[in-house]
């Protein structure tokens, strides 16, 4: 019986999820080379529910104007407390070649709209399920 409701618990802390939003904070960049760098992007995860939510997986990716410039996943799980906010931070590879064919892009367009969308990834016994997040940027 003990099982059961830790298993439950589980399920809804993953379920809980869904009605969380996310949002951009920060990013650094390091670990130049020739033909990439590294990024550190800080996300935070707001939590409305009266439990906890537990995200296991987040793959994304950074698009300007509808270009693809990176994609990335986090690599561990992440508890985002009940009626709280959590940031988080995860690593991805930057290629030059990418930023240059968006940054063309953007000047014959004259403008830059980012969009960073994900899948939110839960864990269930029956495999992973996925569903749309869309990471909002600060307002200007």
């Amino acid at each position: 019986m003990g099982f059961l409701l830790i298993a439950c618990a589980g399920v809804q802390e993953r379920l809980a999820l869904k009605e969380c939003t996310f949002a951009f904070v920060s990013v650094r960049a390091y670990d130049f080379q020739f033909d990439r760098m590294k990024l550190d992007f800080t996300i935070r995860a707001s939590n409305p529910n009266q439990i906890d939510a537990l995200l296991d997986r987040l793959t994304y990716t950074l698009y300007v104007n509808e270009i693809d410039v990176f994609s990335g996943t986090t690599g561990t799980q992440v508890k985002i407390p009940a009626r709280a906010a959590t940031n988080f931070s995860t690593t991805v590879r930057l290629t030059y070649a990418k930023v240059g064919t968006a940054l063309i892009e953007a000047m014959k367009l004259e403008k830059a709209q980012y969009e960073l969308r994900a899948q939110a990834h839960i864990a269930t016994g029956l495999g992973d399920l996925t569903y749309p997040v869309l990471i909002t940027f600060p307002e200007e």
